[in-house]
């Protein structure tokens, strides 16, 4: 788009806006926006805009500049803004100015290089990966932590790494993600849909970045992807996807990508050459596909984790071995143990089912705090407001978002996972024991590749929150049980997903690739 189209597109009303947001640095704004500004692309990359029809530039100009959208591919607006900043923090108008009226002139470049400080360096001889993340939102959640994790070990195992984010909107993830690679570059590209086809640019900068650092292969940190692979394979090289989803069980996914369940697993297989799974679970979905499958789950690092206080018995009165409730011991239990879900606070992660188990367990007189723990979401608010309307009894209370699960975990004595959907893994139960808390779920998904029932927490039939509220009232009225089932789970936690066991699967995934290098995993937590 010209700036001349841009500017007979809009109309008077959108100008009056602009100059109210702006003042007098709306003209140099439009001028700068008009000239970097894809209609085809923004409509592709947001779906939102493409559904809500209207001028495409326009709610560029006016919103999606704030929010932090791209205009096109050929620039990242926010890592430039975080590249050139020098230690201050720019809005993305005045990002996109500086590119428009003097960056590009300086040549500063659009698809910003963060330098990193990873210990490893490409030699010759040694591995290395173009790693493209899963996205970056202003909050952490289990795939960006995970993705820090893998490149951790891939670290330790002597693989260096170029990390590829698709925006600098998290300043803090982006700084941890430079503190384990080579370099991390800021570059725009969105998730695949079936039917639509890569922007030109997007896999032409992709190929470029690609020739440019010289990996010897791509590893793809989710399977929402296509670009990067499609780049990888014009250019010969092998593609590693790690899957941390399970389209069969999320219909949130598949109409996300447009495709069926099946469409989405068999785009991942013919786009890999080697799939990552987190689990024997999701393993399922990929056996027999022809391509090989390898299982790396999700690790905590157990010298982080012990830091938070294990839980305490308050009686001894109660045999460790029993799994029913103590009524005798409800007179010596001062605080009403605290239940705590955490995550994604939305629908399909069990919003509904915990605000139902809150009632069931004021319904059997069990004294619990039920503690919602993730950033605020239209669910909670309808939640809430409709147990305002309906006078709900259970003690359902939002913390809010903590950036370290363990701010979390520290007040909390029980952590269930009620998701509607199947868990490919379930980090936060793997974190919960870590920190010595049982877990009750429902037998769904991989979550009980987890828990050991009756040893590390309980596991109920998907749906049934009264054999939830069942679970957690013996734990209430048996604290010696409860604290006996967190040592439990913090032990099964060290022993099957620490950090040694993960660089040892991390490196029999890589030997399908790399055959003739040498990667061998170090001592835990070296």
């Amino acid at each position: 788009m010209t700036v001349w189209q841009a500017m007979r597109s809009l109309g008077w009303a959108h100008h009056k806006k602009g100059w109210r947001q702006h003042g007098w640095r709306y003209p140099f704004l439009y001028w700068a926006a008009a000239g970097l500004f894809d209609k085809q692309w923004y409509l592709q990359r947001y779906q939102d805009v493409a559904a809500a029809g209207g001028n495409a530039f326009a709610h560029y100009l006016l919103y999606g500049l704030a929010e932090g959208r791209e205009p096109s591919p050929r620039i990242s607006i926010s890592g430039y803004g975080y590249r050139y900043a020098r230690n201050k923090v720019w809005q993305p108008c005045y990002a996109i100015m500086h590119y428009w009226w003097w960056g590009r002139w300086q040549g500063l470049s659009p698809i910003p290089c963060l330098s990193g400080s990873g210990t490893q360096v490409a030699t010759k001889g040694q591995p290395c990966l173009a790693v493209f993340s899963h996205s970056v939102g202003p909050r952490l959640y289990g795939a960006e932590r995970s993705l820090l994790d893998v490149l951790r070990s891939l670290e330790k195992l002597g693989v260096a790494t170029v990390v590829v984010v698709p925006n600098a909107s998290n300043p803090g993830y982006l700084e941890a993600l430079r503190c384990v690679s080579r370099a991390v570059y800021v570059m725009p590209y969105g998730w695949w849909r079936e039917g639509e086809i890569d922007h030109p640019v997007t896999l032409a900068s992709i190929q470029a970045l690609l020739e440019a650092t010289g990996p010897h292969a791509v590893y793809v940190n989710t399977l929402t992807l296509q670009a990067p692979s499609v780049a990888a394979r014009r250019l010969g090289l092998p593609v590693l996807t790690h899957v941390r989803e399970l389209p069969m069980h999320d219909p949130g996914l598949c109409q996300a990508m447009n495709s069926s369940a099946e469409g989405v697993v068999a785009h991942a297989v013919k786009h890999s050459d080697v799939v990552i799974v987190n689990s024997q679970c999701t393993a399922e979905a990929f056996k027999h596909r022809g391509v090989p499958v390898a299982v790396v789950p999700n690790v905590v690092d157990m010298d982080v984790w012990r830091a938070v206080p294990s839980l305490q018995p308050v009686s001894s009165l109660q045999p460790v071995s029993s799994l029913q409730p103590a009524p005798s011991l409800q007179a010596e239990i001062q605080q009403p143990l605290r239940v705590g879900l955490l995550g994604s606070l939305i629908l399909k992660k069990g919003l509904e089912d915990f605000a139902a188990l809150a009632d069931a367990l004021a319904h059997r007189g069990v004294a619990v705090e039920c503690c919602l723990y993730g950033a605020p979401t239209p669910d909670v608010d309808a939640l809430f407001a409709q147990r305002i309307e309906m006078g709900n009894k259970g003690a359902v209370v939002h913390k809010g978002y903590v950036e370290d699960p363990r701010d979390a975990l520290v007040n909390l004595d029980v952590v269930v996972n009620l998701s509607r959907f199947q868990e490919s893994f379930g980090r936060t139960v793997l974190e919960a024991m870590a920190a010595g808390r049982p877990v009750v779920a429902y037998h769904w998904g991989a979550l009980p590749e987890l828990i050991e029932h009756g040893e590390t927490g309980f596991l109920a039939p998907l749906g049934d929150v009264e054999c939830v509220a069942q679970w957690i009232e013996v734990l209430a009225t048996n604290r010696q049980l409860l604290a006996a089932m967190g040592r439990a789970g913090r032990q099964r936690a060290s022993d099957l997903f620490d950090v040694k066991a993960h660089q040892l699967a991390m490196a029999d995934a890589l030997s399908d690739l790399f055959p003739a290098m040498t990667v061998e995993a170090g001592p835990s937590g070296v």
